[in-house]
Order: C-alpha cells, then structure tokens, then sequence
C-alpha cells in the first residue's frame, strides 16, 4: 500500500507537534490489514492528513469497488462514534496511485461527500514529446552562456536561506518547512528529497528541492536570486532536471490560492510555458452530523 513516501511515519512525524494523530487501520473480519487512512484531528474535524499535500485511503492494488466503498462507510461510522462531526478527504492525484486505481473517488460519491476545493497544478508527462517554449530555450541558452553550471548539492543551508528571503521580502511568507526541518527529512530520505542547483563561480544562484516517487519527480521548492534572475539560472535548472528526469511525470505543484478559487496566472502560465498541462487535487467533505 507504499503509495508515496511521505505516509512513512518518518515522513509523518516531523510535524507531529503540529497535527494530533488519527491514522486508522482497517481489517477484515480475519483481522488482515485492507486498507490504511493517514489522517490527524482537530476540533473534531478529521482530515486526512492535514499536514500532507494529499491523502486518502491507501488500499491493496485491485480492491474491488464494492470493497472500498465498505472501507470507506467503515472510517465513516468509526469516526462518528468517536464522536467526530465532520471528515476532510485529500483524494490522491491520479499521477501517485501506483498502487491503486479511483475507487475510492467513486466511493465519495457513493457516500454522499461533497466536492469543496479543487487545487490546480501543471505536469509534464514523459510519453508527450518535450517542446518548451521558445521563451525558456532562450533562457537556457542565455544562463549557459554564463558559464552556469548544474549539478546536485548538499548546501541545503545556502538553499534555504534564497528561499527564504525571496518569500519573506516578495510574499510576506515563510517556507512551509523550517531549515532544521527540511535538513531533517532530507537526511531521513536521502534517495528521496534532492537538491539540484544553478552556480556560477562556485557560488549557488538557483535551485529546487524536487521529491522523487517511482513514477514522479516534483518541483517542492524552487528559487532564484537577484543574480540568478539576472542569468535566467532556475529556467537552465528546470530545463536540467526535466531532460535527466527518467520517471513518467514531472509535477510542478500547485499554482491556485484560496482553496482552489484564486489562481495564479503569472506561476501557472510560467509552468505551462515548459509544455506543462493541467492535473487536480480534488478535496471532499463528509459532515457526519447532518442526518442525526
């Protein structure tokens, strides 16, 4: 049931000072383990999981639709008795089920929860042919003719620190992650979380922090300098780590705000100019009090 490696409880953990714990285990009547529900709770409201990007049911390969829509009634009426008034449903994005088809988004349905965010992303998938825009080749051309070089790093603190100052001073936001946590999970899942970087003269101008499943190489944090931005560096960095990508999709996260109803049209058409297309992360909602 490995869908991805961030329901590892390594992964999970990290944050457990911010999210109470509710994963379930679901058995049979034999007691064997049929599907698992990574989730956390507050104020009574179950989300599964609120510090993932998405969740879900993790459930065995072929699970028979009757079956999930069972498991899910099951999580259902479990959460009721604990006295839970409301479950929030993170579905899987179709490009990380590798293990499972959409049964259970035909199981929401089933069971009356409603659809309430839909978060837009862009993704390369490697079966199209890879033509990015004339825009981007420029850009590369322009950062190559620097002398830019691209290569893995392990300078996560110089990383961090760009990052950090380009979203505090243009956002007004910090990174999700604090340095010390993204050390930690980088440490934890080496295979997993690299860091690939734009220098010039040693000196670090771009990078992105890209997590790596079986089939998907995801852009999780990405940043250009002043310099940088000067030298085109995180185009020649995307360009680099989409010509080296080997897995069957390239996800570039998110490009909407506000649950989904604002998107972000500069990010998202910079996304699209790397012949990125549209995938969804559905969010749905079950409000167990409604008909007691």
């Amino acid at each position: 049931m490995q869908q991805h490696f961030f329901f590892q409880r390594d992964f999970m953990e990290y944050h457990r000072d911010r999210f109470t714990d509710f994963s379930l285990i679901i058995e049979d009547q034999n007691n064997n383990i049929v599907a698992l529900f990574p989730a956390s709770i507050a104020n009574n409201i179950v989300s599964s999981h609120a510090g993932l990007t998405f969740g879900g049911l993790l459930y065995k390969k072929r699970t028979f639709v009757q079956k999930v829509i069972a498991i899910l009634s099951a999580v259902e009426q479990f959460c009721l008795n604990e006295g839970v008034q409301k479950i929030v449903y993170k579905v899987i994005p179709y490009i990380y089920k590798s293990e499972q088809g959409e049964e259970d988004q035909y199981a929401l349905f089933m069971n009356d929860w409603k659809l309430i965010r839909r978060d837009f992303s862009t993704i390369i998938k490697r079966d199209t042919p890879f033509v990015p825009d004339r825009s981007r080749r420029k850009n590369n051309k322009i950062a190559l003719h620097q002398n830019i070089e691209i290569q893995p790093s392990d300078d996560i603190v110089t990383f961090w620190n760009l990052l950090n100052n380009n979203l505090t001073t243009r956002h007004q936001v910090a990174p999700t992650h604090s340095l010390k946590e993204l050390q930690f999970l980088m440490d934890q899942f080496p295979e997993n979380i690299k860091l690939i970087g734009g220098f010039k003269d040693g000196k670090m101008l771009a990078g992105a922090i890209v997590f790596l499943t079986p089939y998907v190489c995801k852009f999780q944090y990405s940043v250009n300098s002043l310099e940088g931005r000067e030298f085109k560096v995180l185009d020649a960095v995307f360009l680099s780590i989409i010509n080296e990508n080997k897995r069957s999709y390239i996800d570039f996260g998110h490009s909407s705000e506000n649950d989904g109803k604002y998107l972000n049209e500069g990010l998202s058409k910079f996304k699209f100019y790397f012949n990125g297309e549209a995938s969804v992360c559905d969010f749905y909602e079950k409000d167990l009090t409604a008909n007691l």
